[in-house]
């Protein structure tokens, strides 16, 4: 992949970015405003069910064979934004350009600092599988060092978190963890969690080995 394009992962029949996770809940005012100054053409616009079974998800088309999502994560306490083409890599990294230097994006900073702040585990497990959400597209040794202490923990929340953070990473490194917690984990839940990642990245060609 182009050097230049360090937002930007190669996936089965195109590329897509890294997802852009903005440090409110909610910023689909901050999105829309973004998409209307650049003339995106709008493409979904589902709001939220009222039994919050379904979150609010946008979409837009920048160019032909372009789309630009925005998907709301309660569930985590944030919301994100991403983009994926078909294209090239140079096309996504131009589309979310915008958002990599957007003031309410969290940086690597913003995504690892709960991690080590948290009060409690349950605060501990959404922030890390926040920060694996936001990752970048490259494996960065803070995030990796978090996630994988994570999923060894003594409280399930915590080791839900780190699983889900390592499946929204799609790092290589992460798969020795994920194979431990698919066969070892005392809870049956994370054990299926563990090994719906592990499929997962076989889907999109994650390396079998890091």
């Amino acid at each position: 992949m182009d050097p230049t394009t360090p937002n930007v992962v190669q996936r089965p029949g195109g590329f897509r970015s890294r997802r852009f996770v903005f440090a409110a809940p909610r910023a689909s005012a901050e999105v829309r405003a973004v998409a209307a100054a650049a003339g995106w053409q709008p493409t979904v616009d589902r709001p939220a069910s009222p039994d919050g079974g379904k979150p609010l998800l946008l979409g837009w088309e920048p160019l032909p064979g372009l789309a630009v999502t925005y998907t709301e994560k309660p569930a985590v306490e944030t919301c994100f934004v991403m983009a994926a083409s078909a294209l090239g890599a140079a096309e996504v990294e131009g589309c979310v350009s915008v958002f990599a230097a957007h003031p309410f994006v969290r940086g690597r900073r913003e995504l690892l600092g709960p991690c080590d702040s948290a009060d409690t585990t349950a605060a501990l497990g959404v922030a890390l599988a926040r920060a694996g959400l936001g990752a970048p597209v490259e494996a960065d040794e803070g995030f990796v060092r978090r996630l994988e202490s994570g999923a060894f923990h003594d409280d399930p929340a915590v080791r839900e978190g780190a699983l889900w953070g390592m499946a929204y990473a799609e790092w290589a490194v992460f798969r020795p963890t994920l194979a431990t917690a698919a066969e070892e984990d005392g809870d049956e839940f994370l054990r299926r969690v563990a090994a719906s990642a592990l499929r997962a990245f076989d889907a999109v060609g994650v390396p079998g080995t890091p």
